[in-house]
């Protein structure tokens, strides 16, 4: 085919008009992605920029630099809630009371042994022994749930439901 036949078939009207259908239709074809393009620009960029003005990578450090200080907050928390755990053990928190008359003419229970201990057993019995002249109190030491000295059946009472009780 030489210059002088492809320019006669290009002077047919139906050639031309086709050829004039293929522009129109590109020229549709290109405004249709030029209008995607901008529309995914503007998504991108509304991705990309912050509520409050940063860019995401901006709010992607910020995020995970918070996290990282949450996490040694957390850490230093965990501590802190040992520590308060190996001193709770050592706060007195079982109690156990026995109230009782002492004397066979003394009436209303007014002589008490209290025991008060840790976690551990440690503490100490408090008696107080009521009678019409005079008030005495006693203490005893207890170390893991016994004492050194001679417990009375009252005081091993009161001792015994300090080591039943919860804090």
């Amino acid at each position: 085919m030489d210059w002088q036949t492809l320019l006669d078939w290009a002077q047919h009207p139906q050639v031309v008009l086709g050829l004039v259908v293929v522009v129109a239709a590109l020229l549709i074809a290109n405004l249709v992605q030029a209008w995607r393009w901008s529309r995914f620009m503007r998504r991108w960029k509304q991705l990309m920029t912050h509520s409050e003005g940063g860019s995401l990578e901006h709010t992607l450090y910020e995020t995970l630099r918070r996290v990282s200080l949450m996490e040694e907050t957390l850490k230093s928390h965990g501590n802190q809630l040992e520590q308060l755990q190996s001193q709770t053990n050592q706060c007195l928190q079982r109690v156990g009371l026995v109230r009782y008359d002492a004397f066979p003419d003394m009436g209303g229970q007014q002589s008490f042994a209290l025991a008060v201990l840790n976690e551990h057993g440690d503490g100490v019995v408090l008696s107080g022994i009521h009678s019409r002249q005079e008030m005495r109190v006693y203490a005893k030491p207890i170390q893991k749930r016994t004492s050194t000295i001679g417990l009375s059946d009252e005081e091993q009472q009161a001792l015994r439901a300090a080591t039943q009780s919860r804090g």
